[in-house]
């Protein structure tokens, strides 16, 4: 499985990377976050709140669930977040359409997803005619694995099906029932899926190895009038980037705590 690689670019990030302390402190500037799932790929922000990265920059981050890009991008357009983390594909998309929307950081820089099925499944090909479970039928994870089923001679539609049932919990929860044959996956769940039995058909990074998968993204209008905010922000995130490799153990039990894995 491919490390997962945490990067952060941009002027503001540059701007930032020092960690003095706020001065006078005034009632936390709150900031609803729009993420896709409960993943790993948002491990910087697990870290900052509960090393209280966000609270020391006179933040209130509250991380919300939304289970696709496809609804994170339109939540953020309509100002119920502040700030997305979500796929850098799904952002361009809007961008094109008319969207005043931003990148300001990055998460993730390569896909970290897995594809898995039950043991009796032993390579691609033997998915043909069978279900597989998505997020959503054009978010970035699908188009990611529709690539990879096709270098191994499966189209869609024509040679199997999917099922759009949300984000990596839910896929995972469908693949155990079987309601769906196969599945891609992202940490922790791969490693539980491995101790299940399930067979590991590849990675999704070894078919697109250049994709950014995972970015922060921000209305440019809000952007610019809560520009301190956003560094304040970004500064905390990448306060919990550095912690995440210095502080290995600390990061595992963060993990667990948060997946409720033992």
């Amino acid at each position: 499985m491919q490390k997962l690689g945490f990067i952060f670019f941009g002027a503001l990030v540059v701007m930032s990377l020092s960690f003095g302390s706020l001065g006078a402190q005034t009632a936390p500037e709150k900031i609803t976050l729009g993420t896709i799932t409960l993943s790993l790929n948002n491990l910087p922000i697990y870290v900052a709140q509960d090393k209280g990265f966000f609270a020391k920059e006179n933040l209130f981050v509250e991380a919300v669930v939304l289970n696709a890009s496809t609804r994170a991008i339109p939540a953020l357009i309509g100002g119920s977040t502040q700030i997305s983390a979500s796929s850098a594909m799904t952002t361009i998309r809007a961008v094109e359409k008319g969207a005043n929307l931003k990148i300001v950081g990055g998460l993730i820089n390569a896909p970290v997803y897995d594809l898995y099925a039950p043991a009796k499944y032993k390579s691609i090909k033997e998915l043909k005619g069978t279900t597989i479970g998505v997020t959503g039928l054009i978010t970035s994870d699908t188009v990611l694995m529709k690539e990879m089923l096709k270098a191994n001679g499966l189209e869609y539609p024509r040679d199997y099906a999917m099922l759009a049932i949300g984000g990596t919990p839910e896929r995972w929860l469908a693949m155990q029932t079987g309601n769906v044959a196969a599945g891609i996956l992202s940490p922790p769940y791969t490693f539980v899926a491995d101790e299940a039995g399930f067979t590991n058909l590849g990675s999704t990074a070894k078919y697109t190895p250049n994709f950014t998968q995972t970015v922060f993204n921000v209305r440019a209008e809000w952007a610019q009038e809560k520009k301190a905010v956003l560094v304040r922000f970004l500064r905390a995130t990448l306060r919990a980037s550095h912690w995440i490799y210095t502080q290995k153990e600390d990061t595992v039990r963060i993990i667990t705590k948060r997946f409720k894995f033992s």
